[in-house]
Order: C-alpha cells, then sequence, then structure tokens
C-alpha cells in the first residue's frame, strides 16, 4: 500500500514558517558583506537603489530644487531564474520532518538553497568536477549595462592582481599584493569614506597565509580578531574584514582568485528570499512534495570597488 498524507493548510502554513527560521540562523556571512535591496519587475537599474554622488553647491534664497542624478553608466539587475531545492516526501516519518524546524529535511533543502545565494552573490558556479568557475554576475562575474540591459561587461583585466606582484616569485596572499589591491581601490575613492567597508574572501589555505602575515607584522594586533580569524570566523584583520569559504573558482592558470569589495558597491536584489513550501503533487501519485526556492541576483555598482588577487597553492 504506497503512502498517502494531504497537506492541509496548517502543515503547509508550518512548513514555511519552519524554513523561514532556518533560513534566518543559516544565513550564509556574504549577506552581511553586501548591499540588499527588494528588487520587481524584468530589471532594476543598480543606480535607482543606492549609488553615490557628489554634492552641489547652492545659493542664499534660491528658489531651485537641487537636481543630481547618479552620472555614471547605467547597470541592472535582472530577474534571475530560480535557485531551488526539495523532494518528494513518501513516508510518514518524512513528512513528520517537514513539520519539525530542526529536522534533517528542512534543514538540508533550505541549506542548499542558502549557498546557492551566496553563490549568486559571489558570481560563481559549481562544476560536474565539484570545483567552482566564475558565471553570472554578482563579484566576480558579468554585469548588464547599458541604456538597457542589453550587453554584459566582465571585470576589467586591471582590477586583478598578478600572483607575483611585488615579490620575487609567485607567491600566495601577501601583504603587498593586499596594499596594492586596496591602494587601488583607495585612489579610486573606495574605502576611504566610514561607512564603504572592505570585506576580502579566502579559503583556508589563504586563511593560513593570513595568521602568517599577522604574527609576522606586527605584536600589536587584538588578540581576539586573530583568534576569530585562526577559528575561521568573519573577523577584521590588517584593514580588511575576512570571511571563509571553499567555493571560490580559479583562473586558467590554476592561481586562486581572491575578490575584495566594498559593501556599498555589490547590490544584491532579491526578487523573493528564501522561502518554502508544501503541496501535494497531483502528477505523483498525490505525494507531498517539499520545496524550497529564492530568486536572488547581484551585480557591480562600480567595477573600481572590486579587486581580485591571484594566489598561488602549495
Amino acid at each position: 500500500m504506497s503512502y498517502r498524507q494531504t497537506v492541509e493548510s496548517h502543515h503547509r502554513f508550518t512548513y514555511q514558517n519552519n524554513v523561514r527560521m532556518v533560513a534566518q540562523q543559516m544565513q550564509n556571512p556574504l549577506r552581511n558583506a553586501v548591499t540588499i535591496v527588494p528588487a520587481s519587475g524584468e530589471a532594476q537599474d543598480m543606480a535607482d537603489l543606492v549609488d553615490k554622488v557628489e554634492y552641489q553647491e547652492g545659493e542664499d534664497y534660491s528658489q531651485r530644487n537641487p537636481e543630481n542624478p547618479p552620472k555614471r553608466i547605467r547597470r541592472w539587475l535582472v530577474r534571475p531564474t530560480v535557485i531551488q531545492s526539495g523532494q518528494l516526501i513518501t513516508k510518514e516519518e518524512k513528512f513528520d520532518q517537514s513539520q519539525d524546524p530542526t529536522s534533517v529535511l528542512v534543514s538540508t533543502h533550505t541549506k542548499a538553497v542558502e549557498r546557492g545565494v551566496a553563490d549568486r552573490i559571489l558570481g560563481v558556479r559549481k562544476k560536474s568536477d565539484g570545483t567552482y568557475e566564475v558565471a553570472g554576475g554578482g563579484i566576480l562575474g558579468s554585469v548588464h549595462e547599458g541604456k538597457t540591459p542589453s550587453s554584459a561587461k566582465t571585470l576589467p583585466v586591471g582590477n586583478y592582481v598578478a600572483v607575483d606582484q611585488g615579490e620575487d616569485a609567485a607567491a600566495g596572499l601577501t601583504l603587498n599584493k593586499m596594499r596594492f589591491a586596496t591602494e587601488g581601490m583607495e585612489l579610486d575613492d573606495f574605502g576611504l569614506e566610514a561607512d564603504d567597508e572592505v570585506w576580502g574572501l579566502i579559503t583556508p589555505r589563504q586563511k593560513t597565509d593570513l595568521l602568517k602575515l599577522a604574527f609576522e607584522t606586527g605584536k600589536n594586533l587584538n588578540p581576539f580578531d586573530v583568534d576569530q580569524i585562526r577559528n575561521g570566523k568573519p573577523g577584521s584583520l590588517l584593514g580588511i574584514n575576512w570571511l571563509f569559504t571553499n567555493r571560490l573558482p580559479k583562473d586558467s592558470n590554476g592561481y586562486r582568485l581572491i575578490p575584495l569589495w566594498t559593501k556599498a558597491n555589490i547590490v544584491c536584489g532579491m526578487w523573493q528570499d528564501v522561502e518554502g513550501d508544501l503541496f501535494n503533487d497531483s502528477s505523483k501519485r498525490n505525494l507531498p512534495q517539499c520545496l524550497v526556492d529564492a530568486y536572488p541576483t547581484a551585480g557591480r555598482v562600480e567595477d573600481q570597488g572590486v579587486r581580485v588577487i591571484r594566489c598561488l597553492e602549495a
């Protein structure tokens, strides 16, 4: 006898709330390092969502209102395809898990979609061999620009820091490379203002490089910050807010790509944040189907606010 379970409205409501609760608890750290905004329609101009302009000087007693729109090439967030995960529920025990926010069923699919949100923000896609490549938009990928979102622009070659920048030989994450990257951003007016935080994303290999640098460059570093980095937790060290992942891609030469960016310069548009649903699938013997999905996309407001360091990994 096959399994039968009718999804009632209270079952659906409970599952939706469970997914929202778990999604809040398991949000990927990249969310805190970019500007997240609600989005709708087929495409939205990023400058309309968030941008910066220079001030104007007015005249006393003037009755003219200021007109100061951003004078940059228009860049767009285009309505994305869905990120999703889910499964048919074929056993009573599995259905009971859908009603439990601590269950493996709820957390597994919610985590999967949240990882997809992180990949969209970063601009990568997982390949069949388990490695990652630059794809889509986000920090590393292409950005739509023009009067309409008809063309895509990749990150300029000049925004990449050479693997042997300032060194005698090819190297990993070095102080010279980090300073070269952040100096370039500062010269373009990124990272200088109080609310313009600089963030970096590294793998465990570069975490080792960073800790070695921390101990070599000064004794006055905050021990708490060093311990945070050592334990793989987000923290600030050497002027950059660091996050950790195993999802960074390599270039065609096998060098790991380490991105640095400013928070205000990366915009993530949410057509729909992580949500869950539970329903009977009439095409599959009316079995319950659980679903978790999201519609995010991201892009760079300006290329100058992103630098990518090429690193050799031993």
